[in-house]
């Protein structure tokens, strides 16, 4: 069963705010958050895996990961998609919460594609309202992590271009 830590009212972090531009064309870009076979390879920082995703890209669709850290604590983001404008903009309201299924805090996630010169511009904005305090290390290391998880998003639209020309080199 899962339970809302009884820790006072609820806080609100400053909201994280990244923005990247992958070489790769904006239909790409949103493939990759489209399904749980890609977004498993890069949604989570460096050392992080990705062991279980669903995803469901439609509004009120499931997102669901479930992030391992290196030395092997778990954590999960549970939610769903708010918003899904293809190739455009996609919004996630998240919760993540501890192996246990306490809640932490929820990740409203607000992520733009636009077209840029040598690829996608991604701008992603993820506002947070702490539910337990003692996450707030989590919501302190989110630009880093947050880094991180687009230099792999990065690598794994890399490799789906390397894919998709491989698979059309062989017709």
């Amino acid at each position: 069963m899962t339970r809302m830590p009884d820790k006072g009212p609820a806080v609100q972090p400053q909201p994280v705010r990244v923005s990247r531009v992958l070489a790769a064309p904006r239909e790409l870009v949103f493939k990759a958050w489209s399904s749980a076979e890609h977004v498993k390879r890069w949604f989570a920082p460096t050392g992080f895996s990705v062991p279980h995703a669903k995803v469901e890209m439609r509004v009120g669709g499931v997102f669901e990961i479930l992030m391992r850290a290196p030395d092997g604590v778990e954590h999960w983001a549970r939610g769903t998609f708010a918003e899904v404008s293809p190739v455009d903009r996609l919004v996630l309201d998240l919760r993540v919460e501890d192996a246990r299924g306490n809640h932490l805090f929820r990740a409203y996630t607000e992520v733009s594609l636009a077209d840029a010169e040598g690829g996608t511009r991604i701008e992603a904005t993820q506002t947070y309202t702490l539910l337990d305090p003692g996450a707030a290390w989590m919501t302190s290391g989110a630009p880093t992590g947050w880094a991180q998880t687009l230099d792999k998003l990065a690598e794994e639209v890399a490799r789906m271009q390397d894919t998709n020309e491989a698979k059309r080199s062989v017709v």
